[in-house]
């Protein structure tokens, strides 16, 4: 006669961390104050899961420059998950005061065995959003006779050119930056986006305390700026990659907006 027992060591020992695989939000997605961030993802786990966590919270930090935030969107919780894999759907409200900005989007779980996604081995998700609202700054980007344009032409190993008007309607600006780099989403949800060259092309930092509104070319002058792309540069962008100029202006409550404008190179 042959004795079986059933030993508990027998079990399979699960060392292995969920995965994430997010749908929605993109990197770099943009979102209004007082609307809904939806939320799709799927995790997997080879046993069983058990809970993520979702947090949002500013990233203001380098943007700010000391100013205080009225109001900045914070998220954070956890929710059940079942099974090996789950597909969650969520709806998650931005507040209706939200400061203008961008803002980390952090994804986190962990399974039945207490196995948890990390940022080390990059199974955690960490991705930027923007958020706008109706106080913050705004940008028209325009031509040399002040008409409104949808992108600037460019030629290469020549100066650039760049007119428009930065203006806050409903407040006082405070610090406007302008660059010349490349503006595109990561392909994968890896922390990436609004990724520039390694240095950019042109960066230049303004102060504009209590100014209203003041005029691209205006800054570009005061700083003697000559912006001038070569062709060494260009082929440095990647498939799909293009240059772009690219204003980040903050006001007196702490809003942050990034406008962008394509540079065609013929």
């Amino acid at each position: 006669m042959i004795f079986v027992s059933c030993d508990k060591d027998d079990d399979p020992v699960d060392t292995t961390a969920p995965t994430i695989t997010l749908e929605e939000p993109e990197n770099g997605e943009v979102f209004k104050a007082d609307e809904t961030i939806h939320f799709d993802a799927l995790f997997e786990d080879d046993i069983e899961l058990a809970t993520f966590n979702l947090t949002i919270h500013d990233n203001f930090d380098g943007h700010s420059h000391g100013r205080t935030m009225v109001a900045p969107f914070t998220f954070d919780q956890s929710f059940p998950l079942t099974g090996k894999v789950d597909d969650i759907h969520e709806e998650i409200e931005i507040g209706a005061e939200a400061t203008a900005g961008p803002y980390h989007f952090i994804v986190e779980a962990i399974d039945a065995a207490g196995n948890s996604t990390t940022f080390a081995d990059n199974s955690s998700i960490e991705l930027e959003i923007w958020v706008t609202n109706t106080g913050m700054a705004h940008v028209h980007f325009e031509d040399a006779n002040g008409n409104e344009v949808a992108e600037y032409d460019g030629t290469v190993g020549e100066a650039l050119k760049f007119y428009g008007e930065i203006e806050d309607e409903v407040g006082m600006l405070d610090h406007v930056e302008i660059k010349v780099g490349h503006l595109e989403e990561a392909a994968e949800h890896d922390h990436d986006h609004a990724r520039t060259l390694e240095e950019a092309i042109y960066e230049g930092d303004f102060e504009v305390e209590g100014e209203t509104s003041v005029r691209i070319e205006d800054l570009l002058s005061q700083d003697q700026a000559n912006i001038i792309v070569t062709q060494e540069e260009l082929d440095e962008l990647e498939e799909e990659e293009h240059l772009y100029l690219i204003v980040i202006a903050e006001d007196e409550d702490g809003n942050i907006s990034r406008h962008s404008i394509e540079i065609h190179f013929d």
